[in-house]
């Protein structure tokens, strides 16, 4: 259906308030589906709408506040002077006070009369910044209760193993392997590079056979990534040159090779071999032509071949978001980023442009069996 810029915003807008219903809501879904760039956009509208919000609530209160600050003003600066009291006084006295008499009384009287109207004044802005408080004290009991908890069972759960994810959709899916976060019961993903982000994540979604696995950012002081600065790339080339940013300690590490063979061990089709070194800590690295293109995950070492290692394909992964669109439809879909934009930068210009999307995985478990890195 054609429609100007408005109408399709108008009608991005309804779907994301719920007000869509029937065929429209099953038009629209189907062209989220259809079409990714259209999909992008919605998700960039989504996020757009949820900041207006959180902006307008502060603007709010700060309009109240100087409203009453106003208010106070007003009185501090007129009750003096426009008090009936004070306007008999004056009246009655002009002629035949001196003026230095005059002044010194109403003088009195105005400290006076100020300080009972702003002893008033004062009572109304405690008890309204008590009010305040309050809620604002409700509100931090809550969410330290809650980091108190996620850091209890940090705690009483040590570290079992770590592993790399990395950013698939601007609205906070990572990418790993299965293996590394098999039977995990916490999970963090941090990243140390341009600042600290710590996020908790869930496990989404798992697919045994690819070992691959989709985790959620579930926390609520996510906001979004920012345009994804690389696109994947579904075939690769034998000798091309490769290379990966991986979490094997607590520094990002990168890591260079080639692609050594078109298949994995014993000739398995989903895999490249690469001769790229790989440490535990390095499953669920993304593996990145010389552009800068996606082109696979890191998923094991060979362990007969020093220097030898294997990647999953990025078809593999394309194929993952597609049934997972496809039988899951998530309420805010992953949208695989569509450009490429450090395809002309060189590698150190590269890493920098890549490493806020690449995290280290924290994986708790409650039972001591390790699972394989």
């Amino acid at each position: 259906m054609a429609m100007n810029l408005q109408q399709k915003y108008e009608w991005i807008e309804n779907y994301l308030a719920g007000k869509l219903e029937g065929e429209a809501l099953s038009e629209f879904e189907a062209k989220m589906q259809n079409e990714p760039a259209f999909a992008q956009e919605v998700e960039e509208h989504r996020f757009f709408l949820e900041t207006l919000a959180q902006m307008a609530q502060r603007e709010q209160l700060k309009a109240q506040m100087n409203e009453f600050h106003k208010d106070l003003d007003k009185h501090k600066a007129w009750v003096f002077y426009k008090h009936p009291i004070i306007q008999n006084f004056w009246k009655k006295h002009f002629s035949t006070v001196a003026v230095a008499a005059s002044v010194a009384i109403l003088t009195a009287i105005g400290v006076l009369w100020n300080a009972r109207n702003l002893n008033q004044l004062e009572d109304k802005q405690t008890a309204y910044f008590r009010s305040l408080k309050k809620d604002i004290d409700d509100v931090k009991k809550r969410q330290n209760s809650l980091e108190a908890k996620t850091e209890k069972e940090a705690i009483t759960q040590p570290i079992d193993h770590t592993a790399t994810a990395f950013a698939i959709s601007l609205n906070g899916y990572l990418l790993t392997n299965y293996h590394a976060v098999k039977e995990a019961d916490l999970i963090f993903a941090e990243s140390k590079q341009d600042s600290l982000q710590r996020y908790q994540v869930t496990l989404f979604y798992k697919d045994e056979k690819t070992d691959l696995a989709i985790l959620k950012i579930e926390d609520s002081t996510f906001r979004g990534f920012k345009n994804l600065p690389y696109a994947l790339r579904l075939e690769a080339d034998l000798g091309e040159e490769v290379f990966t940013l991986a979490y094997p300690r607590e520094d990002l590490v990168y890591g260079k090779g080639e692609i050594s063979a078109r298949t994995g061990f014993e000739g398995d089709s989903l895999e490249y071999q690469i001769s790229v070194p790989v440490n535990p800590g390095n499953s669920g690295a993304p593996l990145f032509d010389e552009k800068g293109f996606l082109i696979g995950v890191i998923n094991r070492k060979h362990t007969l071949q020093e220097g030898a290692a294997f990647a999953i394909k990025a078809k593999y992964i394309k194929a993952l978001i597609d049934s997972v669109m496809q039988t899951q439809k998530p309420e805010k879909p992953i949208l695989l980023p569509q450009r490429n934009l450090i395809a002309l930068l060189k590698r150190p210009q590269q890493i920098k442009a890549l490493q806020n999307y690449v995290f280290e995985l924290k994986v708790h478990k409650a039972s001591s069996n390790t699972a394989h890195k």
